[in-house]
């Protein structure tokens, strides 16, 4: 048992070490000897968890993945308006991409990875759609709203954010995102309805 927690340790240190250094560096300027120093691990404690630097990559982008998925998932479950839930789940976005290296890294090596990106950005759209879907159903949305298209709408703001946030980390502080939504939401709900959310 005690093996077992050290194992989880070092694995999770490792990762995070790579998150860090893939971050500051990206992945092709990234090296396994200077992961291994940041982790506090010797290379072949690296190695016995992670056989590449690919390896890596892929364990950071699950790990990442895994986050956003408890996110969205926090957010489908959320008791309330849904498009309160899909205001909240933005703000969780932006701070995951603030705070937290890990995901941080894993959603900048997904833009790199084949069919990685896009399989990421089919998932928050089919997230989007589901509180979407809610809020028609509780009579939230304006008539006429195509859910589809407020889904893409929603999934492209996000990708944008995703893609200008490294050189521009305003950009995800929560005063950016509410003004993302003020401009929004009023194609969303009625007019007189835009005061009764926090943005």
């Amino acid at each position: 048992m005690v093996k077992q927690e050290r194992a989880g340790r070092t694995r999770r240190a490792v990762l995070l070490a790579a998150a860090d250094t893939f971050a500051e560096a990206g992945f092709e300027s990234a090296g396994l000897v200077d992961i291994s120093r940041r982790a506090g691990v010797s290379k072949g404690a690296l190695y016995f968890h992670f056989v590449s630097k690919q390896a890596l990559a892929d364990g950071v982008r699950a790990a990442a993945a895994r986050e956003i998925g408890s996110a969205a998932l926090r957010a489908r479950r959320a008791a309330g308006p849904a498009v309160q839930g899909l205001i909240d789940f933005s703000h969780e976005l932006a701070r995951l991409l603030r705070e937290d290296v890990v995901v941080r890294a894993g959603v900048q090596l997904g833009q790199g990875a084949r069919g990685g990106a896009a399989t990421a950005w089919q998932s928050l759209t089919a997230v989007f759609r589901r509180l979407l879907d809610r809020a028609a159903d509780a009579g939230e949305l304006r008539p006429g709203v195509d859910r589809r298209h407020a889904a893409d709408l929603l999934t492209t703001l996000a990708a944008g954010l995703v893609q200008l946030a490294p050189e521009d980390a305003g950009r995800l502080r929560p005063e950016a995102v509410r003004t993302l939504w003020a401009a929004t939401l009023p194609a969303l709900v009625p007019a007189d309805r835009c005061s009764a959310y926090r943005t």
